[in-house]
């Protein structure tokens, strides 16, 4: 018997067999599926739960243990009330005697006085079978909405959970960043010291030696001396102004800005590096143009460092009218994805986990493509134009 039949069902308890069986072939000739018992201690649980409606005599209800039955009926799911039909011919007092003993336990009671036609009980069956169906229909939203409360308390859990470790990655991501500031400013400051001012005393020392200096010849010596020492002090300079804000950036775009990267980055470790840049796909935000630069300087620095010399490839398109899309892409050893560790960082505050978090930041995304002895590939995607957040300052005025 399937679930639906199980629901539709009248069960008949009748002490008397003949009433039961007779009770049943008229029922089951009007289509309805009946099951007889002759005592309420047949009864369970779940009979209880899950039938249709309930026909039984008043001779069921002097059953010794009429008050397990009356348990269960109490006993029963908050949408559940089994409609019960009791069959009596003891008279008003009978009637009332029955509906006092029941009336705590069940919701919805039907009494039928003897004797009564085959309509007569067919028609309360069809009322009882309609309320119970209701019954069900209700007992399936039910279950629905707990099904509903349930999916949204596992999406509220999952989203506090994922909340909670973005939080935690920005905030070593901050942790990080604060490193690599500090980490720049140390790397800066012993340029500036050791390089550059050491320069300058050198030309300072020089400048003096010129004015001692006696004959034409000791100083024009001196001089150009003089003139090396600043030509390598302007170098130094340009070049780490290039470095920290490259002028071509904010002049020609990034387009150009990777162009003379690639150059210079070959010029330096002796590795090809091909550009193919769309410069329509220029970003526009500024702060976008430097960190991408910024980026792909820190990826183009750890495929000389670990491609083994395989040459270098970058693109860069517009993947929707939007959108830019860069892909640098080498031919070396690669590596296993998964044991990528997320809290690298490079001494320049660039690691791929702070750049895929600053990318998410901007609206980006970051995808990674390796395999040992597969080469590497990395795709960078970011919001051509202000990202919300940008946006969202601007309006305010911040």
């Amino acid at each position: 018997m399937s679930q639906t039949e199980k629901e539709q069902r009248v069960i008949i308890i009748a002490p008397i067999k003949q009433d039961a069986v007779a009770m049943a072939a008229l029922l089951s000739a009007e289509g309805y599926k009946a099951q007889t018992c002759e005592f309420v201690d047949e009864l369970s649980r779940q009979m209880v739960n899950s039938a249709g409606t309930l026909v039984l005599t008043e001779e069921a209800l002097e059953s010794p243990r009429v008050s397990q039955f009356l348990n269960m009926l109490e006993g029963q799911p908050s949408w559940s009330e089994l409609p019960l039909i009791i069959l009596t011919s003891g008279g008003e007092s009978r009637r009332t005697a029955l509906l006092d003993l029941v009336a705590g336990a069940a919701g919805t009671v039907t009494l039928l006085e003897r004797p009564l036609s085959g309509r007569t009980l067919v028609r309360s069956v069809q009322v009882g079978l309609r309320s119970r169906q209701r019954q069900y229909q209700m007992r399936d939203l039910l279950r629905e909405l707990e099904n509903l409360n349930r999916t949204l308390e596992q999406r509220v859990a999952k989203r506090a959970s994922e909340a909670i470790e973005r939080a935690e990655r920005l905030r070593i991501l901050s942790i990080e960043l604060t490193f690599a500031e500090e980490a720049e400013r140390r790397r800066i400051a012993e340029i500036l010291h050791d390089d550059l001012q050491q320069m300058l005393i050198a030309a300072r020392m020089q400048s003096h030696a010129l004015a001692k200096a006696k004959g034409a010849a000791k100083r024009r010596e001196v001089m150009q001396m003089i003139e090396e020492i600043l030509d390598r002090s302007f170098n130094l300079t340009r070049s780490l102004i290039v470095e920290l804000a490259p002028p071509i950036l904010h002049e020609r775009g990034l387009a150009a800005a990777l162009e003379s990267l690639a150059a210079q980055t070959a010029k330096q470790h002796g590795i090809q590096v091909s550009v193919e840049a769309d410069s329509s796909a220029n970003p526009k935000q500024p702060s976008i143009r430097v960190f991408l630069f910024r980026s792909l300087r820190e990826l183009l620095l750890n495929a000389v460092k670990h491609a083994n010399g395989s040459a270098v490839t970058i693109t860069m398109t517009r993947a929707r009218p939007d959108t830019v899309k860069i892909v640098i892409a080498d031919q070396g050893p690669g590596f296993d994805i998964a044991k990528l560790n997320r809290h690298e960082i490079t001494p320049t505050g660039f690691g791929l986990f702070n750049i895929r978090e600053r990318l998410t930041n901007f609206g980006g995304e970051l995808h990674i493509e390796s395999a040992p002895r597969r080469g590497t590939k990395m795709t960078l995607i970011a919001p051509l134009g202000a990202t919300p957040n940008v946006r969202a300052r601007r309006k305010n005025g911040s």
